[in-house]
């Protein structure tokens, strides 16, 4: 717990320890960002121990179509060895075993599916990957879509709009509050639903702390879940940002936990 209040990160990488070093390197390249931690389960334990962490949503991107695979047995073994985490497996839209890699999915203690689009290099509303949504939206799982980029346009807002639309029954959490840098332009097109959540990762500390209150308002803090994008970020150092939003109680409760355990229980 933290400041009294049960904790759970919606957003955290990890990867094997053989490759964390590498797989960290790349995300600090791509986002030309310093990362506070490598990626690896035990430094992920220890940053989330230090904050009082109570639970982690953990998962991986597949950025080539033949690591899903890999991918999923990994973070499928971390999830049995540690209760606290929920674990969002990976998907890859062009992989040539897609539906096989699915089934597979479905037997393992997965919540959910992690995807990149912007790593992947797919557009959110391209009809090429339509299949895969249908799959995941018959099976009911939730997706944890990385969304913006302040360059790159594989997933605006208004392309995961679109999506939603033609696929009425999927659930999404909109990841950087619907879209990293593209905040005001997510708060206008993204409209609050049951079958969307958004969550905080990586856009405290690039707002002032009245524009997140802002944002979170509009979308509601009934759907907004706190996440850190570990190891991107330090889970004190972000727990700190967040209170320093001076949420009421209440959406501090609901923001910090009971959102997304009350989220992914209700799985349809």
């Amino acid at each position: 717990m933290f400041n009294g209040y049960t904790v759970v990160d919606a957003h955290a990488h990890i990867f094997p320890d053989k490759i964390a070093d590498k797989a960290t390197e790349g995300i600090s390249n791509f986002y030309n960002l310093p990362m506070s931690h490598k990626g690896s389960m035990e430094e992920l334990l220890a940053s989330g121990d230090k904050a009082g962490l109570d639970g982690y949503l953990v998962c991986s991107t597949a950025t080539h179509p033949a690591q899903s695979e890999a991918i999923n047995t990994f973070i499928s073994e971390v999830c049995n060895k540690y209760p606290q985490c929920i674990g969002f497996a990976a998907l890859h839209p062009y992989s040539e075993t897609l539906e096989d890699e699915f089934e597979r999915i479905l037997k393992m203690p997965f919540k959910g599916i992690k995807l990149h689009p912007d790593f992947q290099e797919f557009n959110i509303d391209d009809r090429k990957v339509y299949p895969m949504y249908e799959m995941i939206e018959s099976a009911g799982l939730p997706v944890l879509m990385h969304m913006g980029d302040a360059t790159k346009r594989f997933s605006t807002p208004d392309r995961l709009a679109k999506m939603l639309n033609d696929f009425p029954k999927i659930r999404i959490i909109a990841a950087h509050l619907g879209g990293y840098r593209r905040w005001e332009e997510a708060a206008d097109i993204l409209k609050p639903s049951d079958r969307l959540r958004l969550d905080t990762s990586s856009c405290l500390g690039f707002m002032p702390p009245e524009d997140a209150v802002r944002y979170i308002h509009r979308h509601g803090a009934e759907n907004c879940f706190f996440g850190v994008d570990f190891p991107m970020w330090d889970h004190k150092e972000e727990l700190e940002r967040f209170f320093r939003l001076n949420l009421s109680d209440t959406e501090n409760r609901k923001i910090l936990s009971e959102n997304l355990i009350e989220w992914i229980r209700n799985r349809k």
